[in-house]
């Protein structure tokens, strides 16, 4: 047991002789219907746990009923039961392929509504893009494989490379819009002169970045983004600062989660710095508060700074739209920056209410 989440593998591990039965937890808390999908002979349907922890592990060590962040259902089986097909099959825009977008095109498909599903880049999948090319998250990936197999089951009409107007909106006249546009990264109004070096977290992971040897990371979410910086960083060969404005590093992150990904950058040499607010920066110096006394912290002689500080929603598009009279349901980071847990569950829940 432990990371069988496919059929196939817990056949072969029989086959091979290395087990005589395989349990499986996670994997089944994804997808309940894993050996149905299989006696049936549709493996390739089983919805593959990805491995994040993060609603059924995490949502136990905070008092809460177990789920997962790809079935929401899991846990909410009496809260959330199936839908009934849709009284009026409508003609529903999505704009944006993040998870958000994703899920509630198959699921109101599902109920038998004409859904067309628009994103502006030539890929689907939105952040989840970047997590999966953080060290330990390669399998986060595999949410948007899910998904898409989702689709390409459904009659939903993908159209990727497809950067939406509000004129192109009103020339299509749906009848309700679903705005699944995300979010960018946040930047606060901080005193940073033109010489300071300044690069955000997915400028990195794009490899768009020039980091230099001397990196410093602020962190005020206290996720996996900064946690997963330092580390990609470090085993670059950077000398590494992460810098929170928090408790202790990846303070958000599932307890034995976190101890395992911190064990790995004190074993890399990477400075962890804890109550750290920060305040500004200039040429190659860094200038943060000490949360807790108010006192000054300076670092020099950092080549660049990379900001790790949340997100802002991309909302520009819900407001023309309004402006225009055009009725529009907002879900997921575009609504909120949150996780991909949220934006799944908004998602599902959005396409049952209509």
């Amino acid at each position: 047991t432990g990371r069988i989440n496919q059929p196939q593998h817990a056949e072969q591990l029989i086959a091979d002789g290395a087990a005589d039965l395989c349990g499986m937890t996670r994997a089944l808390i994804c997808d309940p219907e894993m050996p149905n999908k299989s006696n049936a002979g549709k493996a390739d349907d089983v919805r593959a746990c990805i491995a994040c922890n993060q609603s059924c592990i995490g949502r136990a060590h905070k008092g809460l009923a177990i789920s997962c962040i790809q079935n929401p259902r899991s846990g909410r089986e009496l809260e959330l039961p199936q839908p009934a097909p849709a009284d009026e099959p409508l003609s529903l825009l999505v704009v944006g392929g993040g998870p958000a977008g994703m899920k509630f095109a198959v699921e109101a498909a599902a109920r038998g509504h004409r859904v067309s599903l628009h994103e502006r880049e030539a890929q689907l999948g939105g952040q989840v893009l970047l997590a999966q090319r953080l060290p330990g998250r390669e399998e986060f990936g595999g949410l948007v494989t899910n998904l898409e197999r989702e689709l390409a089951r459904s009659s939903v009409e993908v159209c990727r490379n497809s950067a939406l107007t509000r004129t192109d909106i009103e020339r299509l006249a749906p009848d309700r819009v679903i705005l699944a546009t995300g979010a960018r990264p946040f930047l606060p109004d901080l005193e940073m002169l033109d010489t300071a070096r300044v690069s955000h977290y997915d400028e990195v992971l794009r490899e768009q970045a020039r980091v230099g040897n001397s990196v410093l990371i602020a962190d005020w979410r206290g996720d996996w983004i900064g946690i997963g910086l330092a580390e990609r960083l470090a085993r670059d060969g950077c000398r590494v600062k992460l810098v929170v404005n928090g408790p202790m590093v990846g303070e958000n992150l599932q307890i034995y989660t976190r101890n395992h990904y911190v064990a790995r950058l004190y074993r890399l040499g990477v400075d962890m710095i804890v109550h750290a607010r920060l305040f500004g920066a200039d040429d190659d110096t860094v200038y943060f508060q000490n949360t807790l006394t108010d006192e000054p912290m300076v670092y020099e002689q950092v080549d660049n700074l990379v900001l790790s500080l949340g997100h802002s929603a991309e909302s520009e598009l819900e407001r023309e739209l309004d402006e225009a009279g055009v009725e529009t349901r907002a879900i997921g980071d575009c609504r909120l920056p949150r996780t991909a847990e949220e934006a799944i569950y908004e998602g599902l829940t959005t396409a049952w209410s209509i």
